[in-house]
């Protein structure tokens, strides 16, 4: 799926923004992969960036056509987040999904996903998905969770462009299985960090304990409360305390 329309770049402000820009040229289709050695201004989510090394870690984007309804949008996600899990798990490691779009591993961040979508009425027709995957950086900016990489936790270095490859297969598959009627949902939830443990939260500047209970089609986070009362929130409203 993804082998034969490849856009290799040395180094772009993000692979995401230029994947849009593509639009207006008619090369917006699914199979897309566009990677770059180095982003100047990768983004991630609440605005962030993506700090990244030249050369030392991968940096893509590709496009997929989900042509599901905008409110199962986090669909998407899960499939993205279990397909980097699976690469995670195959190289050895246990990985777990921090939602809304981060990858950990041992409570450490080593890869974070943005998805933009595209859409006609209510028909998400492309998606636009971007990951950082920490691969060979050894040394990090100091963030909450703290980030890590293959190579810290391997004690090896890896080739990127395997690394690249492997995990575009991974999602290949899961692209496959989802579009045959498969749920992912179980299986996420079993990926979930802090799924069903007693966890702190920060919402509108208010400290709280809760416990996550899942996520909705749409990406909402369900977290149980004192008196068991359980609340929802979009992924800007909420944050871990950890």
């Amino acid at each position: 799926m993804f082998a034969n329309n490849h856009i290799k770049l040395d180094s772009i402000d993000s692979t995401n923004s230029y994947v849009l820009s593509l639009q207006k040229r008619g090369v917006l289709k699914e199979g897309l992969v566009v990677t770059a050695n180095y982003q100047s201004g990768g983004n991630g989510q609440r605005g962030k960036t993506w700090e990244s090394n030249i050369n030392e870690n991968l940096l893509l984007s590709v496009v997929i056509e989900p042509m599901i309804s905008i409110s199962k949008q986090f669909e998407i996600s899960k499939i993205v987040s279990l397909s980097i899990c699976d690469l995670l798990t195959f190289l050895g490691l246990n990985p777990e999904i921090k939602w809304p779009n981060d990858i950990l591993v041992s409570k450490q961040k080593i890869a974070g996903i943005l998805i933009q979508n595209k859409l006609k009425g209510n028909l998400i027709i492309h998606s636009i998905i971007g990951i950082g995957l920490n691969i060979n950086q050894m040394h990090f900016e100091e963030y909450s969770p703290k980030a890590t990489s293959l190579q810290l936790l391997l004690n090896k270095k890896s080739e990127v462009d395997k690394v690249q490859d492997e995990l575009l297969q991974f999602l290949s598959v899961r692209l496959k299985q989802f579009r045959s009627g498969y749920s992912y949902e179980e299986e996420y939830l079993s990926s979930l960090f802090l799924k069903d443990k007693p966890a702190a939260f920060e919402s509108d500047n208010q400290k709280f304990m809760g416990i996550i209970k899942g996520v909705s089609q749409s990406g909402k986070l369900f977290i149980q409360l004192e008196g068991d009362s359980i609340v929802s929130y979009e992924n800007q409203e909420v944050k871990y305390l950890f």
